[in-house]
């Protein structure tokens, strides 16, 4: 059931699938991006303040688990971090007028060793 909602989910997707990096210009209106080993969904709505992004993501180790990430950004807003099942990328959400963009860039991973 909840893989079967994930594949539905990621399936609606009102914008168009584009590795690597998204830009919103309209609210309410999604799309998804897909990279290494996640899909994810992304719209946005505004609210007084600031425009709330949603995200819902799944990685494809654990295609069952559905993630979904909230924030607020204001205008020149701009948020980076790395997600959890997720090694080698850093996905930054930025609103730039009308729009919000998501970008997913790989970093190196550093192992440690003895």
């Amino acid at each position: 059931m909840k893989i079967t909602f994930a594949a539905a989910l990621l399936a609606l997707t009102a914008g168009h699938a584009v590795a690597g990096d998204i830009t919103l210009t309209q609210a309410k209106a999604g799309s998804s991006l897909h990279t290494g080993n996640l899909d994810m969904n992304v719209y946005w709505t505004a609210d007084e303040a600031a425009y709330e992004v949603v995200a819902t993501y799944v990685t494809k180790d654990a295609p069952a688990k559905i993630n979904r990430l909230r924030m607020h950004l204001a205008e020149g807003d701009r948020a980076s971090f790395g997600l959890p099942g997720v090694q080698g990328r850093m996905f930054t959400f930025a609103r730039n007028g009308g729009t919000v963009s998501v970008e997913a860039a790989r970093v190196g991973v550093d192992i440690a060793s003895r």
